[in-house]
């Protein structure tokens, strides 16, 4: 029981690992668990932690990331996290999280990332609110370029 208990444990740090190398690769700048506001440290602060922290800094080209291999309410806490960016990331391996819940995320503007093989898992009409991998690589790289 306690090996199943740290593999539990090790398991969000094992998908921001393999996030962090698909970012390297797609050759974007971040902060991994940066500090913002009060001790609040996002998984991932793209493009980095002194641009979030510079006042001169267009806040429309931040991007936060949190990732929670499983939600379940956690997801709140990534709300708290970033003030300056109103639109915050959250990325999941979570299946079929039920609409209610989606619906709330939407309204408090937290748009949740998943793998796209997982999007089948959620009804018609989430799958055209989800994101997938691939399109918040590009969106996090059309706002470093912009």
């Amino acid at each position: 029981m306690i090996a199943s208990q740290r593999d539990l444990d090790c398991e969000p740090l094992h998908l921001e690992n393999h996030l962090e190398v698909l970012f390297v690769e797609n050759g974007l700048r971040y902060a991994r668990t940066a500090r913002t506001e009060n001790k609040a440290k996002p998984d991932f602060l793209f493009p980095g932690v002194s641009d979030y922290h510079n006042p001169a800094y267009d806040p429309s080209k931040l991007t936060m990331l949190g990732v929670k291999s499983t939600c379940k309410d956690r997801w709140r806490q990534v709300l708290a996290e970033a003030d300056r960016i109103d639109h915050k990331h959250l990325l999941t391996l979570e299946t079929s999280i039920s609409t209610y819940q989606t619906d709330e995320m939407a309204s408090k503007c937290l748009q949740l990332v998943l793998p796209h093989g997982l999007h089948q898992t959620y009804t018609p009409a989430q799958q055209t609110w989800l994101m997938d991998v691939a399109t918040f690589t590009d969106l996090v790289r059309t706002r470093q370029t912009a």
